[in-house]
């Protein structure tokens, strides 16, 4: 119904979730929602990782030796091992800077990003039962906040 764009912004350079995922783990054995759910409150709700970044990298860290995973009542409980908490230490330099500075980046645009949820939020609770009138009026004040927001962007 509503276009989306048809490439998600990468939020962070290669590696940095493997490194927020064992950061995680180092707190205790987590589920995978568990992790999503950590790593959401860790960035202030700025960032939500999805299930597709998540699994495929614990499947990956899995592989390379850095978690290990054990299903119970078939959930799966995810482990950190020796070798990922030396992994966290070497790496811990490299990627501490790249993690500190999206969250001030994230942060920076924490009052822009709501303001863009609270618009949708009110525009998709309410689409079904707007008037024809109302549709239109909407439409105008879209487009005219559009051209004034690229008037800002471009100026």
């Amino acid at each position: 119904m509503f276009p989306r764009p048809r490439s998600r912004i990468r939020i962070f350079q290669k590696g940095v979730i493997r490194y927020l995922i064992l950061e995680s783990l180092c707190e205790r054995p987590m589920h995978g929602y568990e992790i999503m759910k950590a790593l959401g409150e860790n960035f202030e709700g700025l960032f939500q990782p999805s299930a597709g970044a998540i699994y495929p990298t614990l499947q990956t860290l899995q592989d390379e030796g850095y978690i290990t995973t054990e299903e119970t009542e078939g959930k799966k409980t995810h482990t950190i091992t020796q070798e990922g908490r030396e992994f966290l230490k070497k790496s811990e330099e490299r990627f501490k800077t790249i993690i500190e500075n999206r969250k001030a980046f994230l942060s920076e645009r924490r009052e822009l990003n709501r303001e863009i949820r609270n618009l949708a939020s009110l525009i998709f609770t309410n689409y079904r039962d707007l008037e024809k009138q109302k549709t239109d009026a909407v439409a105008q004040v879209l487009k005219e906040a559009r051209i004034k927001i690229s008037e800002i962007i471009f100026e």
